[in-house]
């Protein structure tokens, strides 16, 4: 019965169905099909022609006046309403060059929808057309172009017509001058994002006061001046404060532990003082805290290691001190903790409580104890930083297992021992490796046999030992950087090592190693093409809120460059050079070395090479520093060393040097006479010795010339003894040979005795 009921209301209702496909097939086409309204589609059409676009395949291409018409369903980048109005302009990344001056706001009535970003749109036109009537636009995308000016000069209408907008976007442009007031005028802002200009000034209390349903404020990479508004509670809907890089002074107010929804608080880079307020502690939906490089001080308040959520917290680069308290164990959620260049100290806790950490930086305070052997359970750890603290005892095996560990800096540490020996090297994903400046013994890390992804070793100053491994050239493939200085090994240096054709730096000074310079060394690759690009690895990415969250790291290089040493960062990729200084190196300079034009510095003294300077040394164009002291290098000058444009820092002092120097525009500027002293047979400037020619024939030290140059020397040294000689017998030989001179000079001091005596009679009879 039900089943008949059913079928009957369906043929009921045929002719009805029929009746509506009728109506439907004499009516317009709905949205998709919608006619555009002809004064927009003209409007649109003359703002094109006032632009152009880079890319062929650019949505203006499907502008046309022929198909204007259907512009709502076949012009890209616009949507409109049911009756023909445009809504949306959205052409993000489509290559456009030009003004806006043609885009007539007030003939698109409907348009609530805007979005420009990342193209080539000017400055200057966007406000020609400024309309007094109340717009509808919500969303304004104008990020990422070429606009200039005030913020006024670049919304398309004053902010009193524009009390719609919710969402405003012109980060990443030339923008400059204050944040005004008058914006405040906008109520129903949501987010706000004027990141990445040149603006400058306060932050105006109104825009709080009035912008109650704000959830995003972006103004991070300006110049804005001034404290944080203590206003700032108003916006309890907030979620994104982002304020870094700027100029901020004062404190953090109190007022923002109201801020119940915040998730990122962002205040770094800026001139923030004073304690961080136990407020914070309230925002129990924070997730990320950076409030790195300020002046905060004082210690980190208990009531943030109350806040669960929080998944990473940099407080780097401030003063604030004390001890890490254990109660930071209740952080589970934590991916990356920076502590570093603080006053923190005592022992690093035993527990840090979340196991899903990216990054630890713990770097430049004056943490004590042992290595935490709780890091051995990071599986995710990537980023470890302990470096420039107070720990001791021994690096744990365990350590090395950590498959996803990136960077690891110990140095400048009091760590001890061996570095363990491995029945099986990991697979390790380490780039970069610093232990040094530690007390580490033993051999040569045979651990890194297993780094085969090492870009960056470091180990100078220890106490390693033994010879330096040939496998070095084929277990580490990609090394650039290798820093051995200030150890104890032996034995020859490995012409194994030219097969590192990325290697850039080599730093094999103060040790104790023997035999020749490799010729082989020539062929080092990466020391042929100067570098100009800094591409070394420096991050290490993970997603967090609305985007990427980058963990740096540092790399630090110690150099001996121009006598000094120096500590390079971030522009360490620039860097190339040898330094083979301090050894017992023996042989001529291999003249290959000359053909890695890329170096900046080259120190190979303090050994005991001879032979003469190779004379494709002014192959080194861009060469800065150059040390060849302390050998025993022989013959002349070449005069290719002129050729050196770049040259700074030159010492060739005690070796067996002849001739003229050289001269040269850059050899003139170096004009201290010690950078050449010490070579018996140098003449010129600056030195104050003539060549006695005026030519580069003075003789040399060797061949024919030996036995005159060392009559020379040993003139000289008769010469010097006969003047002593002959200045003793002219005091001494008078006194003896004339009677009344000697009677005179020996009766002063028969009375000189006398006063003596009586001072010290008279005094000993006052003390009694």
């Amino acid at each position: 019965m039900a089943l008949r009921s059913r079928t009957h209301a369906s043929k009921s209702i045929i002719p009805l169905r029929i009746s509506l496909l009728l109506l439907l097939l004499s009516t317009p086409p709905c949205s998709s099909s919608t006619i555009i309204q002809h004064g927009e589609a003209e409007s649109l059409l003359r703002w094109k022609s006032t632009l152009s676009a880079a890319a062929s395949a650019s949505p203006l291409t499907t502008w046309s006046p022929a198909t204007s018409s259907s512009a709502c369903s076949s012009w890209r980048g616009v949507t409109c309403d049911a009756a023909g109005h445009v809504a949306e302009l959205s052409l993000p990344g489509a290559g456009l060059h030009g003004e806006l001056r043609a885009l007539d706001l007030a003939a698109f009535p409907a348009l609530a929808k805007l979005d420009l970003r990342r193209n080539n749109i000017t400055a200057g036109v966007v406000a020609a057309n400024v309309s007094t009537r109340a717009s509808n636009l919500t969303y304004l995308d104008l990020s990422d172009n070429a606009f200039a000016g005030h913020i006024l000069d670049v919304l398309p209408l004053s902010p009193a017509t524009l009390q719609q907008l919710s969402y405003l976007n012109l980060s990443s442009n030339g923008l400059y001058g204050p944040i005004l007031r008058s914006l405040s005028a906008m109520g129903k802002m949501t987010v706000f994002d004027v990141s990445r200009n040149r603006l400058n000034s306060d932050i105006p209390s109104e825009l709080f006061t009035n912008w109650v349903e704000l959830t995003q404020f972006r103004v991070q990479n300006n110049s804005i001046t001034g404290s944080i508004p203590p206003t700032i509670c108003n916006t309890t809907k907030l979620k994104y404060l982002r304020l870094a890089k700027n100029k901020l002074t004062g404190e953090i107010p109190a007022e923002i532990g109201r801020l119940a929804s915040l998730q990122a608080l962002e205040l770094a880079d800026n001139f923030l003082t004073g304690p961080i307020p136990n407020s914070v502690g309230n925002l129990t939906d924070l997730l990320v805290m950076d409030l790195f490089s300020n002046g905060f001080t004082g210690v980190i308040p208990p009531e943030i290691f109350n806040l669960t959520a929080l998944r990473t917290i940099d407080v780097g680069t401030n003063r604030l001190e004390g001890e890490v308290p254990a109660s930071i164990s209740s952080l589970r959620n934590l991916y990356g903790l920076d502590l570093s260049n603080n006053r923190f100290s005592g022992t690093i806790p035993s527990d840090f409580g979340s196991r899903q950490f990216v990054t630890i930086v713990l770097a430049s305070n004056s943490f004590s104890g042992e290595f935490p052997l709780t890091f051995c359970q990071l599986d995710s750890l990537e980023i470890l930083d302990l470096s420039n603290n107070h720990l001791h005892g021994e690096i744990p095996s365990c350590l090395w297992h950590l498959q996803d560990l990136v960077f690891m800096d110990l140095s400048y540490n009091s760590f001890s021992g061996e570095v363990p020996p491995m029945s099986a090297y990991p697979n390790s994903s380490l780039e970069s490796v610093h232990l040094a400046n530690n007390n580490l013994t033993g051999g040569y890390p045979m651990v890194l046999k297993g780094c085969k992804w090492l870009i960056i070793l470091d180990l100078g100053g220890n106490h390693f030992t033994g010879t330096i491994p040939s496998w070095i050239g084929t277990c580490n493939p990609l090394l650039r950087f290798l820093i051995l200085r200030s150890n104890v090994f032996n034995g020859s240096i490995p012409k194994e090592l030219s097969q590192l054709s990325h290697l850039q730096l080599l730093d094999l000074a103060m040790n104790n190693l023997v035999g020749s310079i490799p010729r082989s060394f020539g062929n080092f690759t990466s020391m042929i093409q100067p570098k100009t690009e800094l591409n070394l690895p420096w991050k290490v990415q993970h997603h967090i809120l609305d985007g990427r969250v980058d963990y740096t790291y540092t790399d630090r290089i110690g150099i001996n460059w121009k006598r000094q040493n120096q500590t390079f960062q971030g522009t360490v990729a620039l860097m190339a050079g040898i330094d083979l200084s301090s050894n017992y190196l023996s042989n001529e300079i291999p003249s290959e070395l000359c053909n890695l034009e890329s170096m900046r510095f080259l120190n190979l003294s303090r050994n005991h090479l001879s032979g003469i300077i190779p004379k494709e040394i002014g192959n080194l164009k861009i060469l800065e520093s150059l040390d060849f002291s302390w050998n025993e290098l022989s013959g002349s000058i070449p005069s290719s060393i002129s050729n050196l444009m770049s040259l700074s820092s030159l010492n060739l002092s005690n070796n067996h040097l002849s001739g003229e120097i050289p001269s040269g525009y850059q050899l003139r500027t170096l004009a201290d006479p010690s950078i050449y002293s010490n070579n018996f047979g140098l003449c010129g400037f600056p030195l104050n010795i003539s060549c006695s020619d005026g030519s580069n024939s003075t003789s040399a030290l060797i061949g024919g010339s030996t036995d005159s140059q060392e009559l020379e020397i040993l003139s000289w040294f008769y010469s010097v003894l006969a003047g002593l000689v002959f200045g003793f017998w002219l005091w001494f030989g008078v006194l003896l040979l004339f009677e009344p001179w000697r009677f005179a000079f020996f009766g002063q001091v028969d009375h000189l005795q006398k006063k003596i005596m009586q001072k010290i009679c008279c005094m000993y009879a006052k003390s009694e």
